[in-house]
């Protein structure tokens, strides 16, 4: 599409999010939000709730916490319904116990440190624990 210089749709970014999360190709999701950003940003993408609460999903999925909260952040900038319960289950259907036990002057690198914190902020603002 980039050679051709269409622009892809938001039903475009949908397919090809739902075809990368078959296959659990989780980073290939991150580079396409990457994408999908970009297009936002130009004005040439309107994107719709159903594609940011699909995203949201498969970063959990992948453990992209980073990337969660920023999905957040943009559905909260565009005064899009966020829908804690199913973001809380599908956390903890997965992630149950993840750096439940680590504190952040136990981690080892900064970017375990940066993980960490990310992970709180997602616990914190979905109400878990």
């Amino acid at each position: 599409m980039q050679e051709t210089e269409i622009e892809p749709t938001v039903q475009t970014s949908i397919n090809l999010v739902y075809g990368y999360s078959c296959l659990n190709m989780y980073r290939e999701i991150t580079i396409l939000w990457g994408n999908i950003k970009r297009s936002r940003e130009s004005g040439s993408l309107v994107v719709c709730r159903d594609l940011y609460e699909f995203l949201v999903l498969n970063f959990l999925r992948g453990g992209y916490f980073e990337r969660v909260m920023e999905v957040i952040g943009h559905m909260k900038e565009q005064n899009m319904y966020c829908d804690k319960w199913m973001y809380k289950s599908e956390f903890l259907k997965f992630h149950k116990d993840l750096y439940r036990n680590l504190k952040a002057s136990n981690t080892r690198t900064e970017a375990q440190s940066k993980r960490l914190e990310y992970v709180e902020a997602f616990r914190k603002w979905a109400g878990i624990d």
